[in-house]
């Protein structure tokens, strides 16, 4: 398994941040990495995304939620050849909300795709950045 993280200590209220990361038609404007988003992060749902790494590719994930708390984002190839899991997780931590950003990469062909998607740690930075300054001005 490959896996990389990111976290944010974010100045606001997890409701703020979960609405954040729930609204895909608002993804593309506050610099998330996303560039565009096709479906409803709800679960049980299916989003579709592109990515600024990604370029004109788009990418099918299975959304699962405890809303307010976690949701997870799944895709990869059949038959478990490669599998992404992304996990958003938020904790309330002394009146603020700590994002954590977390992708798995599992299957038989993690080690041949890592490097397409080595690029995943410093796009998980930017997003929880992203998330954070939004969080901090929207309040």
């Amino acid at each position: 398994m490959h896996c990389v993280e990111a976290e944010a200590l974010i100045k606001a209220r997890g409701s703020t941040v979960w609405d954040i990361i729930t609204d895909a038609r608002n993804y593309a404007v506050w610099a998330s990495g996303i560039t565009h988003v096709t479906g409803e992060p709800r679960n049980g749902g299916t989003i579709r995304i592109r990515t600024r790494t990604g370029g004109s590719r788009v990418v099918r994930l299975r959304v699962q939620q405890m809303p307010g708390e976690v949701m997870t984002w799944t895709g990869g190839l059949p038959l478990g050849l490669f599998t992404g899991l992304c996990t958003f997780t938020l904790d309330p931590e002394g009146g603020m909300t700590r994002l954590r950003v977390n992708v798995e990469f599992t299957g038989l062909l993690r080690g041949v795709l890592w490097n397409a998607v080595a690029d995943t740690q410093q796009a998980l930075i930017d997003y929880v950045n992203a998330v954070k300054k939004r969080a901090e001005i929207l309040g």
